[in-house]
């Protein structure tokens, strides 16, 4: 059976010289249109006498199919021959019968329709004769004439396959062509237009970043003329008091500490003794020996004296050069600490009076000033990180373009290798001629 299955020797697809060597990109489609319509109605020319060709064969090969599975045995046969021939003819005609109804001729001279057609008909022709052949070679021996019109049947209507082929293999190429080439102006002109929008939002955003800036410039040069004007400098000269205030506290305390210190191992051993019930602290004495510890600057001086009385009291049990050495320093702290207590409290006072006078000053005219200029940079900053956004996506959009321009030229050039097409400006800003 493989002489059923032999192509036909190719065709030289010869192409048709077009008159329009220049066209601008607007006017393809319709070119295009034009072009497909031209192959259409050669395809629907070369094609409507196959489709005749393709009737008469199968209706051939229907009544071939039933002359054998109707035909009686004639001559003298082994009947093992027969029988074998018989169970072969059914699966002969059943696959001729499965292809018959499997192939439906289409009214429609659509160039996809017959695609789709022959491929689905060819294979279905190809299978038949796979599933049959081994089959034929019984039947063929018993029922020869019967066969044999089955046989020159399915060469016909493999003959009308092979030509019809043909045309759909030398016309395929250009409409394939055809159909990605519209495939590609849709993409050129979604990323022309996508490029278009981009450069819009782009000039729009630089826009609005200058005036960003020159906003920003102005919020800026508001709040250094305000640092320099008289509001501010009074401000710092009362942080500036604040300041010094604050250190004079802190030398004032730093005193105060000086005098409690030396005494703070001794004091936590009094603690322990009177926690432990080896030593009674009267209730107020008890309130003040935690306040030195915990707290030295708001002692009351009238501590001392009674830290002094403990101190020479030998329930105390301590040693004598230790004993010495406390009372020397409780000594400097009841002559030093009033004193000493008294500047801490002026400082504290004078501190307190500067850091209400600065609360109390109207600063809100720099805060405000400092919250605009702050908003309107982190404003100019989110803006130039969508500029670079917006020229990063462009740079990708430029690149696909181009991709599909040449994607474009190259599916036309299939068509017409000598036809050269006008890009619109700015998307192009140039000619693309085939090569």
């Amino acid at each position: 059976m493989k002489w059923i299955k032999k192509l036909f020797g190719k065709k030289e697809d010869s192409s048709e010289e077009r008159g329009l060597k220049e066209i601008n990109f607007e006017d393809l489609p319709s070119w295009l249109d034009a072009v497909s319509q031209k192959i259409s109605s050669r395809v629907e020319k070369d094609v409507s006498g196959l489709v005749k060709e393709l009737e008469v064969s199968l209706l051939a090969l229907k009544e071939s199919n039933s002359r054998l599975a109707e035909a009686k045995v004639e001559g003298d046969f082994d009947i093992r021959a027969v029988k074998r021939a018989k169970s072969n003819r059914e699966n002969v005609t059943k696959q001729v019968a499965t292809l018959t109804d499997k192939i439906r001729v289409q009214d429609s001279r659509d160039f996809k329709a017959l695609e789709s057609f022959y491929g689905t008909s060819a294979q279905s022709l190809n299978t038949c004769l796979e599933h049959m052949n081994q089959s034929f070679r019984y039947t063929r021996g018993v029922f020869p004439e019967e066969s044999k019109e089955v046989s020159e049947s399915l060469a016909s209507l493999g003959k009308v396959f092979n030509e019809l082929g043909e045309v759909i293999r030398v016309n395929k190429k250009e409409m394939d062509a055809i159909e990605a080439a519209h495939s590609n102006m849709n993409k050129v002109q979604g990323l022309s237009a996508s490029i278009t929008a981009e450069e819009m939002e782009l000039e729009s955003r630089n826009r609005r970043v200058q005036a960003l800036k020159a906003e920003t410039s102005k919020a800026s040069q508001a709040l250094e003329d305000f640092r320099k004007g008289p509001v501010w400098q009074s401000l710092q000269s009362l942080q500036a008091e604040l300041n010094a205030s604050r250190e004079k506290v802190r030398k004032a305390e730093t005193g105060l500490s000086s005098l409690v210190l030396p005494l703070s191992g001794h004091l936590s051993r009094i603690k322990k003794l009177h926690e432990s019930g080896r030593y009674t602290l009267k209730p107020e004495v008890k309130k003040q020996l935690d306040i030195c510890l915990e707290a030295p600057v708001h002692v009351n001086p009238s501590f001392f004296p009674e830290l002094r009385i403990i101190f020479e009291d030998n329930a105390l049990d301590m040693q004598t050069p230790k004993k010495e050495k406390a009372l020397l320093q409780v000594k400097s702290a009841i002559s030093n600490f009033p004193e000493r207590k008294k500047e801490y409290l002026e400082a504290l006072k004078e501190f307190e009076a500067k850091k209400f006078e600065l609360e109390s000053s109207n600063t809100g005219k720099m805060v405000e000033l400092e919250h605009k200029e702050s908003e309107l940079l982190s404003r100019v900053r989110s803006l130039e990180e969508d500029i670079d956004d917006s020229e990063k996506k462009l740079t990708s959009l430029r690149e696909e373009l181009e991709h599909q321009k040449k994607k474009l030229l190259s599916n036309l050039s299939l068509i017409d290798s000598d036809l050269r097409v006008n890009f619109p400006s700015p998307v192009s800003g140039g000619q693309h001629e085939f090569s």
